[in-house]
């Protein structure tokens, strides 16, 4: 094993921290509690991933099935419509 990693793997057995590093690096500022709640209740509203169509798609993708003129004319369609087009 070359010494740079051998340096690597070295630890401070009492603080469980690489060789040299006394402690974690500190927050530039502190995490807002506020900021933290709001994104948390935003993801708590956000549906289930639906595996099954996940996985759906990567075979279609996977086929070369995925795009076709049906389902590109019907992606322009609703991004004209949502673009008020």
């Amino acid at each position: 094993m070359p010494q740079n990693e051998r340096e690597l793997m070295r630890h401070d057995a009492q603080a469980d921290l690489p060789v040299g590093r006394t402690a974690p690096p500190p927050f530039t500022k502190p995490p807002d509690m506020a900021e933290t709640l709001r994104l948390l209740e935003k993801v708590s509203r956000m549906p289930e991933i639906r595996f099954d169509k996940v996985q759906q798609a990567r075979d279609l993708i996977a086929r070369g099935e995925y795009e076709t003129p049906e389902r590109i004319d019907g992606t322009v369609d609703r991004l004209m419509e949502d673009l008020g087009l």
